[in-house]
């Protein structure tokens, strides 16, 4: 996500194993931003769905969705990001840290990030999932076991994307009601009307 990107803003997600699963709930829409929530049956946490349009390319998303030392700008919760590997230029392995309010304990992640364009339908795919055994854990850091993230961006004129947005997660370790509910509703909107801060300033 970038995802380190999103951990924070979907500690209300699931494991993507699941079952019966409810329909999307609305839970926030504000400037041109749309957040919806669902739960599965036998899950605790929410998965995040983010429906939004960008002033952009699909080459423009990639570059600032590759530039990961940055990513702490606009994602919502990012503390740290750097570039373990580059394994292609549709694919890099990075490494997150999500800040959490104290006494809670930090997340951290590796993520394999990948493009892939669909040209003749002009759909780009961007998945952001985290790896196993890549990186040791780190004292005080809670590894987070599972994170899946998925952009499906529809170029719908030279300048304008159509993106849907979701995420689900296994933030691991403990984490309060009021948290998961304040991520839900708080992050992707953040994260989000940043990203189209930084895209509108590189339009200028």
């Amino acid at each position: 996500m970038g995802k380190g990107l999103q951990l924070l803003i979907a500690l209300i997600s699931l494991p993507i194993l699941c079952f019966a699963q409810e329909k999307w709930q609305l839970i926030k829409s504000e400037d041109g931003i749309k957040v919806y929530t669902r739960r599965l049956d036998s899950e605790k946490f929410k998965e995040v769905r983010a429906d939004f349009e960008l002033n952009a390319t699909d080459d423009q998303l990639i570059a600032i969705l590759q530039n990961i030392p940055h990513q702490k700008e606009w994602s919502y919760g990012t503390k740290k990001t750097y570039l373990i590997s580059k394994k292609n230029k549709d694919t890099l392995i990075y490494y997150s840290e999500v800040k959490l309010p104290w006494p809670l304990s930090n997340r951290d992640l590796v993520i394999e990030l990948s493009f892939k364009k669909d040209t003749a339908n002009k759909v780009l795919y961007i998945q952001a999932k985290s790896i196993p055994g890549i990186l040791p854990d780190k004292p005080n850091l809670v590894r987070v076991p599972f994170s899946l993230a998925s952009w499906d961006v529809k170029t719908m004129s030279n300048k304008l994307l159509k993106i849907q947005y979701t995420f689900s997660t296994n933030p691991g370790g403990y984490l309060p009601s009021w948290l998961v509910n304040f991520a839900a509703s708080v992050g992707p909107y953040n994260s989000f009307q940043k990203l189209k801060e930084i895209i509108a300033k590189g339009n200028q």
